[in-house]
């Protein structure tokens, strides 16, 4: 897959037009609006580099040994315990734990709409700029290894498929991407696969056939109802 595209621009440049396109999509505090409610919460990192003028994005290989989704690529984080103050603070605690990225480190640029995981966790995606020479080093009893991918991909026309599962009785819709890095070949999909896609349309500004701007917010607006629709159907588990 081609995914070579750069930004003509200098990494500086390229940081303080990321920062200006993030910013702009940040919903504010991560305790509003649904701190009240009885769902657990999470938060996860989404760590960008920018390197070489381009745009990664850092993601993990959950261990084949977790309890919950097992072997499946997902962004740092967890769930919030008590020494958080924040979603925000649980998913840079989780990340330092996960793949041993320091939380200084991390420049926070915002917090993406809300997203929600099975059964009823309420998930806070946390936008962050990290070294361009940060080398994940990783806690077998959690990730089995983590990579850098291309941020482009998750826009380029071609790359993301859309695949029809079938849970409990029900057929859902889910965007895809298989990726090949290392001797590995990783599908990623479901929730890190959404917030790549949005992460990505916000980014770059467009869904690869020229169409700037709406899609990041039709992708947002995609997300926003299906977490509406599922935590006001979800029973919480607490």
């Amino acid at each position: 897959m081609e995914h070579r595209q750069k930004f003509s621009k200098s990494n500086q440049e390229i940081t303080e037009e990321v920062i200006r396109r993030v910013t702009a999509f940040d919903i504010g505090s991560s305790q509003e609006p649904y701190i009240d409610t009885n769902h657990r919460r999470a938060g996860v990192l989404l760590p960008i580099r920018i390197k070489d003028g381009e745009v990664f994005l850092l993601l993990t290989k959950r261990s084949k040994d977790l309890r919950t989704h097992p072997s499946a690529v997902a962004f740092p984080g967890g769930m919030r315990d008590e020494s958080d103050q924040s979603d925000v603070d649980a998913a840079l605690r989780e990340a330092e734990e996960e793949i041993g990225l320091p939380p200084s480190a991390v420049r926070v640029l915002g917090v993406l709409t809300l997203g929600v995981t099975l059964p009823s966790n309420i998930v806070s995606p946390v936008v962050g700029i990290i070294p361009e020479d940060f080398v994940p080093v990783c806690n077998p009893s959690e990730v089995e290894y983590a990579f850098y991918i291309p941020l482009k991909m998750f826009v380029e026309k071609g790359n993301v498929l859309e695949e029809r599962w079938v849970i409990k009785g029900k057929e859902h819709t889910f965007s895809t991407m298989n990726y090949t890095h290392d001797n590995h070949t990783d599908k990623i999909y479901g929730f890190t696969c959404s917030y790549c896609i949005l992460l990505a349309a916000i980014v770059f500004g467009s869904d690869g056939n020229g169409n700037y701007w709406t899609f990041a917010d039709e992708m947002q607006n995609r997300l926003q109802l299906y977490f509406h629709y599922i935590t006001s159907r979800v029973e919480s588990k607490l």
